[in-house]
């Protein structure tokens, strides 16, 4: 005989015991009050969820590729920053090589002008030296102050022997003088004594006014006041440079080819796809040879050395019994000989809708473990008072 007809046999037995039982005994007394309370303390803490890892991830490569490589299985454990799979990347290689040996030369140009640099300083003293130089020639050249103030004296003795003469012809033609020797001479050295004065200022002017010698040299300690300011200014720059107190013209070369090969090895980066936390490759979707798929993850990584239980099965007259930190007793329907110690480890704040009812979502840490559990197990979970 079977354990199936034993236990059906036995059950008979028992329903008749208690039928007879009923049939002979009073009524039943009214549920006390504890025991109308026990039930529903009872009731309003027990719980339904699924079973789930500690922590789980769809991965996927930021972009689309042939994948070249695979390096884990279905079902295998990786570490940390463990490179799962790699695309086909030889063109981002390349923009790699290409981008840092870009900045070496940069670096490399940067290196031999800063070995220059006391040259260069020295180049430009020199240069201000020589402004000043020409700077000096050329005014000493112009430099016509003594035969100005020459000139000037000259063109105050012709005025007064103009005006002299000019006294003397007023007076031959007060006397009525105007013919004869005497009044000729007398107006012929004032015409004379015009034309000195007018030939005195004529001098004084050219020399102020500067002859053209005088105005080529001008420009020239134009140009020489220019060169002394540029070579000036070129001398602070490169003393700066040296001090390190200012960037010289290769830094911002070096700054462009340094985010060149940044932007280059993220691109090399995101043909590789790696494993942000310890775990178990629970489902892998890629193939070597084949393109990554669009409608799914490319691999579901799980932590596995731990379970949680996550429930919406708490509802709004459930949750106020219930405290962060409380004791879970958690039975399995896969294994009903199974009972576990858990944990409460967060309470939502927000409420959702569910068949009507206001719940609140409970994430439960189990505490022990067993080989048989398995991801999204059905649990039912009691809260121990």
């Amino acid at each position: 005989m079977t354990k199936r007809i034993l236990f059906i046999i036995s059950s008979l037995v028992l329903m008749s015991v208690v039928i007879s039982a009923c049939g002979s005994a009073p009524n039943t007394a009214t549920p006390t009050a504890e025991a109308t309370k026990a039930k529903t303390t009872s009731l309003s803490t027990a719980a339904e969820g699924n079973l789930e890892p500690l922590q789980t991830a769809n991965l996927n490569f930021t972009g689309n590729g042939l994948v070249a490589e695979v390096l884990v299985t279905e079902g295998g454990t990786v570490k940390a920053g463990d490179l799962i799979a790699r695309l086909k990347n030889d063109a981002q290689h390349n923009a790699v090589a290409e981008a840092e040996a870009a900045l070496a030369v940069a670096q490399a140009g940067q290196t031999a002008y800063r070995t220059q640099l006391p040259q260069l300083i020295a180049g430009a003293e020199a240069e201000i030296k020589a402004a000043q130089a020409q700077q000096s020639g050329a005014a000493a050249g112009r430099d016509h102050k003594a035969e100005i103030v020459e000139a000037d004296a000259a063109l105050a003795q012709a005025k007064y022997t103009q005006q002299q003469a000019q006294t003397g012809l007023d007076m031959m033609y007060e006397y009525k003088k105007t013919s004869g020797d005497t009044f000729d001479r007398v107006k012929m050295g004032y015409e004379n004594a015009v034309k000195a004065v007018q030939a005195a200022e004529a001098r004084v002017t050219a020399l102020k006014a500067g002859s053209p010698s005088d105005r080529a040299q001008g420009a020239q300690i134009t140009a020489a006041k220019a060169s002394e300011e540029a070579a000036n200014a070129r001398l602070a720059q490169l003393q700066a440079e040296l001090a390190g107190k200012a960037a010289d013209t290769f830094e911002v070369a070096i700054q462009q080819a340094e985010a060149a090969v940044n932007s280059a090895k993220i691109a090399l980066t995101q043909t590789e796809l790696r494993a942000p936390f310890a775990g178990t490759i629970a489902q892998l979707n890629l193939k070597a040879g084949e393109g990554t798929p669009t409608n799914q993850p490319v691999v579901v990584l799980a932590d596995l050395s731990g379970w949680q239980i996550e429930t919406d099965d708490v509802t709004e007259i459930k949750v106020p019994s219930i405290t962060v930190g409380q004791a879970v007793a958690v039975k399995f329907d896969a294994l009903p000989d199974v009972t576990l110690k858990g944990q409460v480890e967060s309470i939502s704040s927000v409420s959702q809708l569910k068949s009507g009812d206001v719940v609140y979502p409970v994430k439960i840490k189990v505490l022990e473990s067993d080989p048989r559990l398995r991801w999204g197990m059905t649990a039912a979970v009691t809260f121990q008072e």
